[in-house]
């Protein structure tokens, strides 16, 4: 059986190269992602049932922090700045993409287990308020745990390398320093997420 881990957001291309530190081998099993086109929106790959369906990757050595300035569903806005501090998930998600859905009560499960020293941001690429109302008002997400913030125009997936897999998360150490980035669907409430965000937090 094939399971669907991730969808190409934007472009087709060749599979993801996956790449992990050599202290988080041992813990997280990763697997390549595999571009497929489905229905026009190049919605994702198959990984054989036996992947976890993401990879893992440092964020680029030299690479900068992208700036982030986003505004929530009440209008209000969001920086990194404003949350030096702690630890960061900037998540890239689309209601359309299944493996997104998936997941994203998982970083649900992550934020109410870490409390304030873990922000989960949830930037959603390429829809309006409307579209992501609607989604948020059938599901059964709590956007207290969850801060939902608007990428319309993807300018903020291009930036941080979230354009063409979703979803795609950036972990942010309490300095405000990008460390990892994780393309395709993670169970953020188990076991290899928590190795993640506590070696961000010690």
């Amino acid at each position: 059986m094939m399971q669907r881990r991730h969808c190409l957001s934007a472009v087709m291309g060749a599979g993801v190269a996956p790449l992990a530190p050599a202290a988080l081998l041992s813990l997280l099993r990763v697997a390549p992602l595999h571009a497929a086109p489905a229905d026009g929106k190049s919605e994702l790959a198959n990984i054989e049932n036996d992947a976890v369906g993401h990879a893992l990757s440092p964020w680029p050595a030299g690479q900068k922090t992208p700036p982030l300035r986003a505004l929530d569903m009440q209008g209000r806005t969001w920086t990194l700045e404003a949350l030096r501090g702690r630890v960061v998930l900037l998540n890239f998600w689309a209601s359309w993409c299944a493996p997104c859905r998936v997941e994203m009560p998982t970083l649900q499960t992550l934020a109410g287990f870490y409390g304030d020293a873990v922000r989960v941001l949830a930037l959603n690429v390429g829809e309006g308020p409307r579209a992501i109302a609607r989604f948020l008002q059938s599901s059964a997400l709590d956007t207290s745990a969850l801060t939902v913030l608007l990428d319309t125009e993807k300018e903020a997936a291009r930036a941080w390398g979230a354009a063409t897999v979703l979803p795609t998360t950036v972990l942010i150490d309490p300095s405000g320093r990008p460390r990892h980035r994780v393309q395709g669907e993670l169970d953020w409430s188990g076991d290899r997420a928590q190795a993640l965000v506590d070696a961000l937090l010690t």
